[in-house]
Formats: C-alpha cells, structure tokens, sequence
C-alpha cells in the first residue's frame, strides 16, 4: 500500500528521474576473497529487479582505481578495512574522479566507529557484515542505491502479502491513541524488546508532529508538548505497521522533508562520541538507532521523511548496526 500524499508539484519529475534504467554496472571492492565472491555470486544470480546487473568484483583499492579508470560504474560497493588503501579514501577518490557513480561501504567492524568518517566523506549506506550474512538486505540497499525512489514504502522491506495498518496523526491528541494503538499491536505480536522499540517510535512520531512544521521565518510553528487541536493538512503524520514471519515494521511519515542525510550523520556523530551529551535537540535519531535492530531513513527533500523501524523475531540482526539512508 502507499501512502495517501497530497500531490507536490516536484514529485513526478523526481521519481521520474530515479526510473531505473535497464542495466546497471556495480564494482564490489573487499580484499577478502570469499566475502568478495559470496557478494557478487549473490548479486549475479539472486538479486531480483526490474534490470539487469553487471558485476565487477575488485581485491583492492588500487585495483579497483584501476578498473574504474578502464569501465564507468553506476555503484561502487567498499569494504573499509583493507591492507593498502582504506574504503574511505576510495571513496573521497570516486566523488572527486567520478561524481555520477554511488558509492556504499561495508564492514564486520562496528559500524558506529565509522559515522564520523562517513559525515565527513558523504557515505550515506554502509552495510554490516553480520552472521550469518544478509544477503536480501543487501538486495534491497543496491536497489535503493540504483533506484532511490523504490527505496519509500515499508512495504518494500516486508513479505509483499503481509497486511498492514495505518494510523493518520491530525492533532496531537492522537498521539496518545498511536501509543495505545502500537503497545497494544507490539503486546500481541510478541516482538522481543518492545518496551525499546515503543520507546523509538513515539520519538519518532513526537519528532513528526513538533519538528517538521515551519514558521515563515523557519522558526518551529509547535512547541514540543504544545496540545494542537488540529494540524494542517499537509502536516498530517502517517504510520504504517505491520508483520511478517521474520521481522516487525513501524514507519512513520511526515510531509516535510525538513532533515538532510548530512544532519543525521551530524547527529549521530555526536552522540556517539560524546560530544553531544548535553545537547537538547538532536538525541532523538541516535536513541531510535540504538533501540532498533534496523533503521532506513527515506527523504524527498521539501516533500517527506520516513524512518522505517524493523525489528527481527529471531534477534539475529541486532549486534552490529547499519546505517542506511536515502535521499532523493
């Protein structure tokens, strides 16, 4: 199901322009051989999409320099650690050499210890090399990485005949029935941890409602806490909840398309180092990440934001985090 939006006068040029073409090229750089080949085995023969892929695999970042100089690519996928150039100076060499190829990184380290690398270079998607490996969620991150537009809709991220409900938020009164309304579903659906995940949700959802409206002069039109009888039409919030065999989604959408990728690594980035602490605003996306075992954070600037929240049954993905955003 879609969400229920308004028209904007911007949104059929912008998803028209994500159409995916009918082939892509993508160059995976890991100096492992059997991650290296595991990834572009997957990729040839189980990545479902509307084009075809063709797969470049590369055992360094010299290697892969040279390849790049040799063929164009449309998506560059960079382990980080490597023993004779980083993933992050690769990186900082295609933006510069080849603006027009999308870049991801991927680790087994912790993905935390690079957010302050990531703001820095751009690096909007780096994968966790988990165990055992998700090869469908990396699936889904070189879709939405060719295809930005496909990336919007928890649908996309769920069994495609699980049923899903929808909440409209038009005051904030309302926020109050969401709350009743998830801790009831999470109770039933016995989702592990759903204290944490109620808890990033109605962050999520305050945030939503106070943070997104603008006045004219772009100071914030609520206050935090402030009783609205009725928001605007084009301030509604929706949330989308569902479940599936594996997995539990919530998303939550505003039509705003206030917040950038650069200012959730910003913020991300304090929080995790420390220098955030005594900040008042911006904790919010930190919490969420923590609470959920995985957060995509979808924005059409100037449009809507949606923060999709998934959390596992089997627990299995909630060690090591990744970030994945998309911005159109």
């Amino acid at each position: 199901m879609s969400a229920p939006f308004p028209s904007h006068p911007d949104s059929a040029s912008a998803v028209a322009d994500e159409k995916p073409r009918n082939h892509y090229r993508v160059l995976i750089v890991d100096d492992d051989d059997v991650v290296r080949e595991g990834l572009v085995g997957y990729l040839e023969n189980y990545h479902e999409a509307n084009y075809d892929l063709t797969i470049t695999a590369s055992p360094s970042a010299p290697d892969a320099r040279q390849k790049l100089a040799e063929d164009s690519y449309d998506l560059v996928i960079s382990d980080i650690n490597m023993p004779e150039e980083d993933g992050f100076s690769l990186i900082q060499f295609i933006q510069k050499h080849y603006p027009r190829t999308r870049t991801a990184m991927i680790t087994a380290y912790k993905v935390e210890d690079y957010v302050r690398n990531a703001k820095k270079t751009g690096v909007f998607n780096i994968i966790a090399k988990t165990a055992p490996f998700d090869f469908e969620e990396l699936s889904t991150v070189v879709n939405n990485l060719l295809a930005p537009a496909s990336a919007f809709g928890i649908e996309t991220y769920m069994d495609p005949l699980a049923p899903l409900s929808q909440i409209v938020l038009s005051s904030s009164d309302d926020i109050s029935v969401a709350f009743e309304t998830l801790q009831g579903f999470l109770t039933r659906v016995q989702v592990p941890n759903p204290n944490d995940l109620l808890t990033a949700v109605i962050e999520a959802i305050t945030n939503a409602v106070y943070h997104v409206a603008k006045l004219p002069d772009g100071s914030l039109k609520y206050e935090k806490g402030q009783r609205i009888e009725r928001l605007e039409e084009s301030e509604y919030v929706y949330i989308y909840y569902g479940q599936d065999l594996e997995r539990i989604g919530i998303a939550i959408v505003d039509q705003g398309g206030r917040i950038t990728a650069e200012e959730v690594l910003y913020w991300l980035d304090r929080n995790i180092s420390g220098t955030g602490l005594m900040d008042t605003h911006g904790r919010g996306m930190y919490l969420i990440h923590r609470l959920v075992d995985r957060l995509l954070i979808n924005i059409a600037p100037g449009q809507r934001t949606e923060i999709i929240m998934l959390n596992y049954r089997n627990q299995i993905h909630s060690a090591n985090k990744p970030i994945y955003i998309n911005q159109l």
